[in-house]
C-alpha cells in the first residue's frame, strides 16, 4: 500500500475552516452562474464557477442540475447569496428633505414610487446615504423586482440551499475589488459592460458607499474618455479604476488611466487564488464571486436587500464539536507556548535586574578607563612634541658661535622648530646672511623693522626655522 505524506497543518486548517465556504449565485436574463469560494488560513480560494443557461418557461428545470452540482461540491443545506443583474433592477440616486432623516427607511419606502416604476411592496430594496447637507439627504437607491427574484430564490431553496442575502450584481463585483485588490484608495471607479452591448456601466465608489452610477453609450474611445474625465474632475477625484467583463476596450482604458494618472486594476491583478483566467474575465464571474464573499460574512459595500424575516436561519450542527475541540487544542498549545515565553521573559528580567545592580560600578570603571586613555593620549602627544622640538641648549650654543662680537641677544624663543631672536647689534643687516650660511637655519627674516637707538645700536627681531640639526639631540 502506498501511503501519502500527511500534512497536519492542512488537516487542522481545513477542519477549522470547514464552515468557511461561501456559495454565490448570479442571475441575469440568460443564465444562472454559481461560484464556490473557500476560506483558508492564507486567504480566500476560488473552488469552482459553473454557468447554467436559463430554460424557457421558468427556472423549474434547473432544480435537478443545481442539486447535482451542490451534491458534488458537498454543500447541501449551505447558505447562499444571490446577485442579480443590473438590467433586472434599479440603481438610482434619490434626494429627500433633511427632515426625513428622523424616520428615513419609512420615508424611502413611501416616496419610492416617485423614483421607480414599481411600488415598494413589489420590490426588494435598500439604500445608502451618500451625502447630507443642511437641507437635503442624498441617497443611492438599490432595488430589484420581487417576481423574478422570488422565482430564483424558490429554485435555490428547492435545490437544497438557504438564501441569506440579495444584492445587485455591480455591488457584488465591487466587493470583489474592494476585498481582493489590495489597499484601494477611498475614491475609485468600477467599469463593466452593460447587458446587450453598446453601453458601459460606470460606478464611482467613495469609501463604503456607491456615490454615483451611470450608464454610458460606448460609441468611441474619445466619448468614453470624456465621460471618465468628467467624473474625475469632481471631488473627491478617483485615484484608481477597476474593470471587468467582455467587450471593454482595454487598450483605451489603459491610455485613459495613464493620461489621468490613476491606477488601472484588471481581474488578473485580483488576489483570486484558483480562478481560471478565462472565467475571471467573464461578466458573470465576478458578481457570482462577490455574492459568495457576502455568504462568507460582512462585505465592504452595499446593503443586503433581502429582508431579515426572509433570510434563512443558519443553525449550528454537531460537526462544530470537532472544530471546537481543535480550537481548544490550539488554544492550549498557544497557552503552553506563551508560558514558555513568559518563563524566558522572567529569566531575562532577573538577568537584567542583576545587571542593573552592577551598572553604576561598571560605569565608574568605564569612566576611569576613558580618563586613563585620555591621559595616555596627552602624554603621547607631549612626547611627540618633545621629540620634534630641537634641543634649546644646542641651539643657544650654535648661535653664540655664529654671532659676531658686536651683537648681543637679550631674548630667544624656540617653539617646536620656529626660532625667534631679539637683540641689538651695530650692524643688524649682516646677521641674516650669516645665519642663512649656518646650514641649520632657513627662511630667516626680520620679524619687525630695525630700530636705531641714541647709542646708534640697531634693535632687531629675527624669525627663522630650524633644520639640519638632529632634533632632540
Amino acid at each position: 500500500m502506498n501511503w501519502k505524506p500527511i500534512r497536519i497543518w492542512e488537516i487542522i486548517s481545513s477542519e477549522l475552516l470547514a464552515a468557511g465556504a461561501g456559495l454565490g449565485v448570479y442571475l441575469d436574463r440568460h443564465a444562472l452562474t454559481l461560484a464556490q469560494v473557500q476560506k483558508t488560513l492564507s486567504g480566500t480560494e476560488v473552488k469552482d464557477i459553473i454557468t447554467l443557461s436559463l430554460p424557457e418557461g421558468g427556472l423549474e428545470p434547473l432544480v435537478f442540475p443545481l442539486q447535482e452540482i451542490i451534491s458534488r461540491w458537498g454543500r447541501q443545506n449551505s447558505p447562499v447569496s444571490l446577485a442579480v443583474s443590473r438590467n433586472l433592477g434599479f440603481l438610482r440616486p434619490m434626494t429627500l428633505p433633511k427632515a426625513a432623516g428622523e424616520n428615513l427607511a419609512q420615508v424611502v419606502a413611501y416616496e419610492m414610487d416617485r423614483f421607480l416604476p414599481l411600488p415598494a411592496d413589489r420590490l426588494y430594496f435598500g439604500f445608502q446615504v451618500t451625502e447630507e447637507t443642511e437641507t437635503e439627504i442624498h441617497l443611492m437607491l438599490m432595488a430589484l423586482p420581487r417576481d423574478p427574484v422570488e422565482a430564483c430564490l424558490k429554485c435555490l431553496v428547492q435545490a437544497g440551499l438557504q438564501p441569506i442575502s440579495l444584492e445587485l450584481a455591480p455591488v457584488a463585483a465591487a466587493n470583489v475589488f474592494a476585498r481582493q485588490a489590495g489597499r484601494l484608495p477611498s475614491s475609485w471607479l468600477l467599469l463593466c459592460p452593460g447587458e446587450g452591448g453598446g453601453v458601459l456601466e460606470i460606478g464611482h465608489i467613495q469609501g463604503r458607499t456607491i456615490r454615483s452610477w451611470r450608464t454610458v453609450p460606448v460609441k468611441s474611445g474619445a466619448a468614453l474618455s470624456a465621460k471618465i474625465e468628467k467624473i474625475c474632475a469632481q471631488a473627491p477625484a478617483p485615484e484608481a479604476m477597476g474593470y471587468y467583463g467582455e467587450g471593454i476596450p482595454g487598450a483605451d482604458l489603459a491610455r485613459m488611466s495613464s493620461k489621468l494618472g490613476i491606477a488601472l486594476i484588471t481581474p488578473e491583478r485580483l488576489n483570486l487564488k484558483g480562478l481560471p483566467a478565462e472565467k475571471g474575465l467573464q461578466s458573470a464571474g465576478l458578481p457570482a464571486l462577490g455574492a459568495a464573499f457576502r455568504a462568507l460574512g460582512r462585505v465592504p459595500l452595499g446593503p443586503n436587500l433581502l429582508p431579515e424575516p426572509e433570510q434563512a436561519q443558519i443553525k449550528l450542527t454537531g460537526f462544530f464539536l470537532i472544530r471546537s475541540l481543535l480550537v481548544l487544542c490550539l488554544s492550549l498549545s498557544c497557552l503552553w507556548i506563551g508560558s514558555l515565553l513568559i518563563h524566558r521573559r522572567v529569566a531575562l528580567y532577573q538577568v537584567n535586574r542583576a545587571l542593573a545592580g552592577l551598572t553604576p560600578e561598571a560605569r565608574r570603571v568605564e569612566s576611569q578607563l576613558k580618563e586613563s586613555q585620555a591621559l595616555a593620549g596627552q602624554m603621547q602627544n607631549f612626547r611627540k612634541r618633545l621629540e620634534q622640538s630641537p634641543n634649546k641648549l644646542r641651539v643657544l650654543k650654535e648661535l653664540t658661535q655664529l654671532i659676531p662680537d658686536n651683537t648681543w641677544f637679550f631674548n630667544l624663543r624656540l617653539s617646536q622648530n620656529v626660532l625667534e631672536i631679539s637683540g641689538v647689534s651695530t650692524s643688524a643687516g649682516d646677521l641674516l646672511p650669516l645665519l642663512e650660511r649656518s646650514g641649520w637655519l632657513t627662511r630667516t627674516e626680520f620679524a619687525s623693522p630695525i630700530v636705531t637707538d641714541a647709542n646708534k645700536l640697531e634693535h632687531f627681531k629675527i624669525k627663522a626655522e630650524v633644520k639640519g640639526m638632529e632634533l632632540g639631540s
